[in-house]
């Protein structure tokens, strides 16, 4: 598996990073969460902005004030993908190329890249216009319902890879114990090739906590704790994730 290089932090290399995401609605919630950070171990922090109610450019840059050099991921999840919005295409697009000055990486859905025009062919305008303003991309796709097969998700791995983002991102709900299998099947895969980009992989719920602290062996390049609030089901505390991580290195 190759690395991507997001300021000082290496992704793909080493123990796995921590991630924490920023919950809030407003900025006065805003500053007590970021209070939350204070004392918690994270080597990066996600501003869920589909949350956020008030301007973004102002959270924004509070944030990066708050956390100095270490990267700032923006995601807009929207409800078909479990987030708190449902913006059409035009309004999605325009957040997410205003954050992409301003943060470091940019979590756009897979599902937004008009995957009936054929992904293989199509690399995405969208991860284009984010590269231009030096960000990274991190594609992503969930499933809170179910997992698919071994196969499909190896498959939709690639096809992230395909259309050209940094980081492939799956996470998917489990039904049972096979269903983590196959889901940490499907990443060792990704891992051992050397041609594949970085990933985020990760099976949600009480069943798939063990994904989020196996990364070590399943090459999953970030993992999300809590410094507060979960965004995700099955989301462990930061300070006892890193002692995991830490353990099994």
């Amino acid at each position: 598996m190759n690395t991507v290089k997001v300021r000082d932090l290496v992704l793909g290399d080493g123990v796995p990073k921590i991630c924490v995401p920023v919950i809030a609605h407003t900025y006065q919630e805003l500053e007590k969460a970021l209070n939350q950070l204070e004392g918690s171990p994270y080597d990066l922090v996600e501003f869920r902005a589909d949350f956020y109610f008030e301007e973004e450019d102002r959270a924004l840059e509070r944030i990066r004030s708050c956390i100095g050099s270490r990267p700032l991921l923006y995601t807009l999840r929207t409800s078909e993908e479990g987030g708190e919005i449902a913006p059409g295409e035009e309004a999605y697009q325009a957040r997410i190329l205003s954050a992409a000055g301003k943060a470091d990486l940019v979590d756009i859905q897979l599902a937004r890249l008009h995957p009936e025009e054929g992904l293989a062919r199509h690399s995405g305008a969208l991860i284009k216009a984010v590269h231009r303003t030096q960000a990274k991309v991190i594609l992503s796709w969930h499933d809170f319902e179910k997992t698919p097969d071994r196969q499909a998700l190896s498959d939709t791995l690639r096809a992230m890879q395909r259309a050209g983002c940094d980081i492939a991102k799956i996470a998917v709900m489990p039904k049972n114990r096979l269903d983590v299998l196959a889901l940490m099947e499907a990443s060792v895969r990704m891992y051992e090739d050397p041609d594949a980009c970085p990933f985020i992989t990760m099976s949600m719920g009480t069943l798939g906590k063990v994904t989020r602290v196996a990364a070590l062996l399943t090459g999953s390049c970030i993992t999300f704790g809590t410094a507060g609030s979960m965004s995700a089901p099955g989301q462990i505390p930061s300070e006892k994730l890193r002692e995991i991580l830490r353990s099994l290195a």
